[in-house]
């Protein structure tokens, strides 16, 4: 398993933080079950749903204290700070969900990887076509970089602007108490475009092998015998990417279902995080004093949703980009060219174009809603809308703090 070896050192740190229950075995090159990384991945999901536990039975027992904070929340709503707490409740749950998948789905996740090994045998063997495990190492640990990077600068420039504000004490602990979950989640979605991207560059494969075929076609036209040779290779072929694709629609099945849920929850996540950082600009905005302070926390706000924005746009676009290879493959096999009067010819293609048809390839969260590109016109739609309520919400409660105060 080439794939597996090259993304050896991302299974590694997938195991440190409990997203991956599998060592690879290196003299045969393949997947043994771990009982000790099982239970390390069971005790880490358990002390975390017991913290957030802990953390929520805390907030409800310290609400009573807000009388006491009305000097600190001079310049921040009471509705900000629930929103705060909403968002740190949900990068747990985010984690939680993505631990308890993992252990749940970790059969899933051998699978893919066994049916993927499959995939590139046949490729090998049928087409002649081999994957470069050294790019895939190379691209993989340079992605990881940016991702890491982004994560870095971000949330420096988040905890900076923040120590600078007056009265800060609490946040570097919040700051902590949401960093370490984030991180873990982040590394889930780096697991999915690392699937993701495996399953575009086997149907690139195909769609290159299509186009192949076409030109096969066209330069065997000048003696018989050669015709001959050249459409049975060309069928032979062009059976060889129908069974491909086939096992290649069985592969996304196998990523829809051992990381559906994850998807559902860390895309949900994203779009807590997006719409209550979205409040604290407005928040910002309508208290700002256009000092510096007040423009660095403005842009602290900004950033701070940055990683959650990038997240769902990169998910939606290579969601969206391997689907449509699906769809490209689709419009080549209608481009290849075939005798119309050999019977077996126009049996193939009419029986792949409706493999095509009803096999097609799609990413789903856990069957609540595809991942494309219109994924990010619904997250902009219900950002404006829930950010429309809660700005009504603020209005009431300054309405009702002036008549309350004026009386």
């Amino acid at each position: 398993m080439d794939t597996l070896r090259a993304l050896g050192p991302l299974h590694r740190v997938c195991q440190v933080c409990n997203l991956w229950q599998w060592r690879l075995d290196k003299e045969s090159g393949l997947l043994r079950r771990s009982s000790w990384l099982e239970l390390y991945g069971w005790t880490v999901l358990v002390a975390a749903g017991g913290y957030t536990a802990y953390g929520l039975f805390q907030e409800g027992s310290g609400s009573g204290d807000a009388d006491e904070m009305t000097d600190a929340e001079t310049t921040i709503s009471s509705i900000g700070h629930t929103v705060d707490f909403i968002q740190l409740v949900g990068i747990r749950v985010a984690h939680m969900a993505a631990l308890l998948e993992a252990l749940w789905q970790r059969q899933a996740q051998c699978n893919f990887y066994a049916e993927l090994d499959e995939i590139d045998r046949q490729l090998a063997r049928d087409l002649q076509m081999n994957v470069d495990s050294r790019q895939v190492h190379r691209r993989t640990n340079r992605q990881a970089m940016w991702m890491l990077w982004g994560y870095v600068a971000s949330q420096s420039l988040i905890l900076v602007a923040k120590l600078v504000a007056p009265g800060s004490r609490q946040f570097p602990i919040y700051w902590i108490q949401y960093l370490l979950p984030m991180l873990v989640c982040g590394l889930r979605y780096f697991q999915i475009f690392t699937a993701v991207l495996i399953v575009a560059q086997r149907l690139e494969l195909l769609l290159d092998a299509l186009r192949t075929l076409q030109l096969q076609d066209t330069v065997a036209e000048t003696e018989t015998e050669m015709e001959t040779s050249g459409a049975a290779s060309s069928m032979m072929r062009l059976v060889a990417v129908r069974q491909l694709y086939q096992r290649v629609w069985s592969l996304v099945a196998l990523l829809n279902r051992s990381h559906g849920l994850s998807i559902l929850l860390l895309v949900g996540n994203d779009f807590l995080a997006i719409t209550s950082n979205c409040y604290w600009i407005f928040l910002n905005f309508r208290q700002s004093a256009a000092s510096p302070y007040d423009i660095l926390q403005i842009v602290a706000s900004a950033v701070w949703s940055a990683p959650h924005l990038g997240n769902v746009l990169v998910l939606s676009l290579i969601c969206d980009c391997a689907a449509q290879c699906a769809t490209r493959l689709a419009l080549s096999l209608h481009q290849v060219s075939v005798d119309l009067t050999n019977e077996l010819h126009n049996a193939l293609i009419t029986q792949f174009s409706l493999q095509l048809l009803h096999q097609r390839l799609y990413f789903s969260a856990a069957g609540f809603f595809n991942v494309d590109n219109t994924l990010l016109y619904t997250i902009v739609g219900a950002t404006t809308t829930y950010l429309i309520i809660l700005i009504q919400f603020h209005m009431s409660e300054s309405t009702m703090s002036n008549g309350s105060s004026g009386g």
